[in-house]
């Protein structure tokens, strides 16, 4: 199976590249940056293929789509893209709204419908998971435009699962919580801030890269073949437990 990777440079995208490469899968690796997909594919042995591309533009779809016809029905697909800005809402511009609207709903937008197109074309099974947040799914403070970007992804996604569930299209969502990645290495960057924020998730641990490309690699494999419309939350618990507060040390 061919399977799209987009953000595949990032913690989260690489790792699921790591991950489906080794069961077999042929990968297209998009991203931002030729230099880290050129890291990438060659840490992979050089056999997958390479798109730089920003796919929340609409021309950038148009060079996807050339490449992917050149290969192949396209069978899966991962956004593994986000962003991040922790910034509360009075605080909060337009450019800062108007861009996490950008890059995750609008790239979804973009890449999803090109994806659901050529699977229908071709009238193959089809898997596609995008990539929500816990900010989605709960109240944290300061983060109120990735957390409407966001919603606006889940939103998308789960639409779009009924639209196509009766044309063997299958589409999820992962809702990481706070992942290791250099995007969130300002909240765990020393031993004292990483303790702060696993102590507020259940299992009082920062969730590493493998955890969430675990769950997209099974939403993407035929083991999950009964499975749309979906938000999986891989978060330590964070978005609907509330544990005992754990005792202090002495």
């Amino acid at each position: 199976m061919i399977t799209v990777i987009t953000g595949a440079s990032g913690a989260i995208g690489s790792a699921l590249a790591t991950l489906l490469h080794a069961r077999g899968d042929t990968l297209l690796l998009c991203g931002r940056d030729p230099e880290k997909l050129a890291t990438l594919n060659q840490r992979l042995g050089g056999r997958h293929h390479t798109l730089t591309a920003d796919l929340a533009l609409g021309e950038s779809i148009a060079a996807l789509q050339t490449m992917a016809a050149e290969l192949g029905t396209i069978g899966g697909l991962a956004h593994c893209v986000g962003s991040t800005v922790v910034r509360p809402l009075h605080l909060t511009s337009e450019k800062d709204w108007l861009d996490q609207f950008s890059i995750n709903a609008t790239s979804a937008f973009h890449v999803l419908k090109w994806f659901v197109m050529q699977a229908m074309k071709a009238q193959v099974p089809a898997a596609a998971v995008l990539t929500s947040s816990v900010v989605a799914e709960a109240g944290f403070a300061s983060h109120e435009a990735i957390a409407a970007a966001k919603c606006a992804v889940t939103g998308l996604a789960l639409s779009a699962a009924a639209t196509y569930a009766d044309r063997g299209v299958r589409v999820n969502v992962v809702a990481p919580g706070l992942t290791r990645s250099p995007l969130t290495q300002r909240f765990i960057s020393s031993p004292d801030a990483e303790a702060r924020s696993a102590a507020l998730i259940p299992v009082n641990r920062i969730a590493e890269p493998d955890d969430v490309a675990n769950a997209f690699a099974f939403l993407l494999s035929p083991h999950a073949a009964h499975i749309t419309g979906q938000v999986i939350r891989v978060d330590g618990g964070q978005a609907v437990l509330r544990p005992l507060p754990r005792a202090t040390k002495a």
